[in-house]
């Protein structure tokens, strides 16, 4: 734009200095007759030119092609033939006027002149108004959706610093559920929790997967209950747990929904399950689970499988051996779950600054609209400097010029019209996204 706009300005100024040169007027007299007989010869033996009907309303405009003229000197911008465009006399001496009514004159000057607009326009048409940090609609914050698993199997009856993993699994496990939003769905589910470590019982025990919380709100009461259900008994069956996990977040997801999966678990898969591939089904299923896993006081081998699980699930995986530890990283994955609700909302806590936003929008609408207008104030002055020199070359009459140039104004006024009302459509864009942001606000 800034380049057609250079073209113009050396186009216009050539235009209204043509014939004030410096060359004697004894020179300037006796050429002119001459130069007079040559155009008349011209004009006589010239056939009529059909010029394409110009555009003349907005969306035509817009969407017209870029004059002939206008697309050889941007062609040409910067080149040695650069200068062989400014001079207006010589450029309107090859414009046709024979038998051309005023409408097929105007007509061929905007063939030969129309300012491409489609930059203009676009950016005008397809204005998004960014609010950048408060911009928290934009951001389209999704809900959480979590699953709890935790290993009921034998070995959680075992004591690490601070006392035994299974009860300290549970009161960690209570605080981090109850941390969550009230809007949250939450299901627990533990598994290994029937039969014992016996060879005798692995099949039962490597069945027993089961949901002892029903996916809803946290409630501290039906929690608790829920907690107090199981207790270490079994084998391990992280994989076919994991498996799970699905028909606990498919009840409450939606597209609006975060998916998660939160596993605490003291050792490794021991009913043949492969926790890794069932963390990676669930990561790649139309739910997108991430699956996050804590090993309490699990050796190297088990380490290795549950962090490739964890891996596998696009989730994390900690290492923990005391209450401390474990009651950390809870907390820990507690502030990364929430990190983007409580940043979306302090964000957004000031009405004062999303107004004071808006207005600033608002006059970058503006700006974005006299862009436009500075193409159409140059396609009309460009339009009229063309229609003078036609004049001057007495190709046409002075009553002639003054009808063309109310089609000339007629064109301008259409646009600077259309530029308005597409100011207004992306002004309005910027209220609503405002209303967006004041009623989040309001219902956080």
């Amino acid at each position: 734009m800034k380049r057609i706009a250079a073209l113009i300005f050396g186009i216009t100024l050539a235009a209204l200095f043509t014939g004030c040169s410096d060359q004697g007027a004894a020179e300037k007299e006796s050429s002119e007759p001459a130069k007079q007989e040559e155009k008349k010869e011209k004009e006589e033996a010239a056939e009529k030119v059909n010029y394409p009907e110009a555009a003349m309303t907005g969306e035509e405009i817009v969407k017209q092609p870029v004059g002939e003229k206008m697309a050889e000197a941007v062609a040409k911008a910067g080149s040695a033939e650069e200068e062989s465009i400014s001079d207006m006399d010589k450029l309107m001496e090859e414009f046709q006027t024979k038998e051309q009514s005023n409408q097929e004159i105007f007509n061929g000057l905007v063939h030969w002149f129309g300012m491409d607009y489609t930059e203009v326009y676009q950016n005008l048409v397809n204005y998004e108004p960014d609010y950048g940090e408060y911009d928290i609609a934009g951001e389209k914050q999704k809900t959480k959706n979590i699953a709890i698993h935790i290993d009921s199997s034998g070995s959680m009856n075992g004591q690490v610093s601070g006392g035994v993993k299974m009860d300290l699994a549970k009161n960690a496990v209570k605080k981090f559920a109850a941390g969550f939003p009230d809007n949250t769905p939450i299901t627990l589910r533990t598994y290994g929790h029937k039969g014992t470590g016996n060879d005798k019982d692995k099949q039962l025990s490597c069945s027993s997967t089961e949901v002892m919380y029903e996916t809803n709100t946290y409630n501290e009461q039906n929690f608790s209950a829920a907690l107090n259900k199981f207790k270490p008994s079994g084998w391990t069956p992280i994989a076919a747990s994991i498996k799970a996990g699905y028909d606990d977040l498919k009840t409450k997801a939606a597209e609006n929904t975060e998916n998660i999966l939160y596993v605490v678990s003291d050792g490794i898969e021991t009913c043949d399950g492969d926790p890794v591939e069932e963390a990676r089904k669930l990561a790649n299923s139309d739910l997108k689970v991430k699956v996050n896993i804590i090993g309490f006081n699990v050796d190297d081998e088990g380490q290795r499988q549950l962090k490739a699980a964890a891996e596998a699930g696009n989730g994390q995986y900690y290492t923990v051996n005391s209450k401390v530890e474990l009651e950390n990283t809870l907390t820990k994955l507690m502030g990364e779950a929430m990190s983007s609700i409580e940043k979306n909302i302090a964000k957004a806590t000031s009405k004062t600054e999303i107004n004071f936003r808006t207005a600033d929008l608002k006059q970058q609408v503006g700006g974005i609209r006299n862009d436009f207008m500075d193409v159409a104030d140059a396609e009309r002055m460009l339009l009229g400097d063309a229609l003078s020199e036609l004049q001057k070359q007495e190709k046409i009459k002075p009553e002639d010029r003054d009808a063309i140039y109310e089609l000339i104004k007629t064109r301008y006024e259409e646009l600077n019209s259309f530029s308005e009302s597409l100011m207004e459509q992306a002004k309005e864009k910027v209220d609503k996204r405002r209303q967006e942001l004041i009623d989040q606000i309001n219902a956080s």
